[in-house]
């Protein structure tokens, strides 16, 4: 490059590189807009005539397909050249650099020129190179040329074959660990199924315990209110207690009470009077009946001694048990 513009070889490898990225993007974009022209072609020009208003309604198609097309190209330029100028300032701040852009020099035509030299002796140089390439090579290959092709070809073979060895390996073990991880799967679903037979045993614990717990307060609810209920009842007890004792008081200051105790105290005493009087007799019949066994002996020992004779013997014996039957 020379000229205006010097710059040291690192610079110049990267303004060549992006000379070819742009020229790559120019030929999409040319590709673009001759595809865009074919397709006009096969769509709008099927007939052999065309009337002025249709000629137009074609030339207008074409004229937005291609004025948009452009705008696309164009954005993509200009976005492409602000990704560019932030790397160069990204940079220049890593050092402390303030870079400033001339837009006089932007416009300058001498060094545009000089741009387009740069861009066109790159192209040429490219179009030199691919027909280098495109030469015959086939002469210029020697024996010892072969003999490496054909090592490098043993070579190649040989890793070739380590490599599906290699890759034999990574199969299997790929196929090992396949298995394992169905077998872990089926370890976890286990795990899974118990961890869900213990959160529910677990559910099951709780809802037991919540359960005892509610039975708990119930039987401490009840134990309360049997307490209650006990006492309720005791005050009742105690009420009704002393409401037939204020009963019992009121009754006995009635009339008919007091007529009916007067009556049974004379009955009671009338009652006593007749026992008295009954035991007089039961000891008089009592005393009645001794005389008449005795009696009945005297005559029975009296008729005894009589049947034996009048003896002076047997007289004493009746004078005897005579005064003691009057005894």
């Amino acid at each position: 490059m020379e000229g205006k513009i010097s710059i040291n070889e690192h610079h110049r490898n990267v303004i060549e590189s992006y000379v070819e990225f742009m020229g790559h993007q120019t030929k999409q974009s040319i590709i673009l807009i001759r595809k865009t022209f074919e397709e006009v072609f096969k769509t709008n020009l099927l007939d052999e005539t065309y009337t002025k208003e249709e000629v137009k309604n074609i030339l207008n198609s074409l004229e937005r397909t291609m004025t948009n097309e452009i705008k696309c190209e164009l954005s993509a330029y200009t976005s492409t050249n602000l990704l560019m100028m932030y790397q160069f300032f990204q940079q220049a701040e890593k050092w402390h650099l303030r870079l400033n852009v001339d837009i006089s020099e932007i416009q300058n035509k001498e060094l545009l020129k000089e741009m387009e030299k740069i861009e066109t002796n790159y192209n040429t140089m490219n179009r030199k190179l691919e027909k280098k390439k495109l030469l015959g090579t086939s002469d210029n290959i020697t024996k010892d040329f072969v003999e490496v092709l054909h090592k490098r070809l043993d070579q190649l073979e040989t890793h070739n074959s380590k490599l599906e060895a290699d890759l034999k390996t990574l199969e299997d073990n790929c196929n090992k660990l396949s298995n394992e991880k169905e077998a872990l799967k089926l370890l976890i679903k286990q795990e899974d199924k118990q961890e869900d037979s213990q959160k529910s045993l677990v559910e099951t614990e709780v809802q037991t315990q919540n359960i005892f717990e509610d039975n708990k307060n119930n039987h401490d609810e009840c134990k309360i209110t049997v307490n209650q209920l006990e006492n309720e009842l005791a005050v009742a007890q105690s009420q009704l207690t002393l409401t037939n004792l204020e009963l019992e008081r009121k009754f006995n200051d009635t009339a008919a009470y007091i007529n009916m105790k007067n009556m049974i105290t004379k009955k009671n005493e009338q009652v006593r009077e007749l026992r008295d009087r009954l035991l007089i007799y039961e000891k008089e019949d009592n005393q009645d009946n001794v005389y008449s066994s005795k009696l009945s002996m005297l005559l029975a020992q009296w008729r005894a001694v009589r049947s034996r004779g009048d003896s002076p013997k047997a007289r004493t014996y009746i004078k005897f048990n005579q005064e003691e039957l009057y005894h």
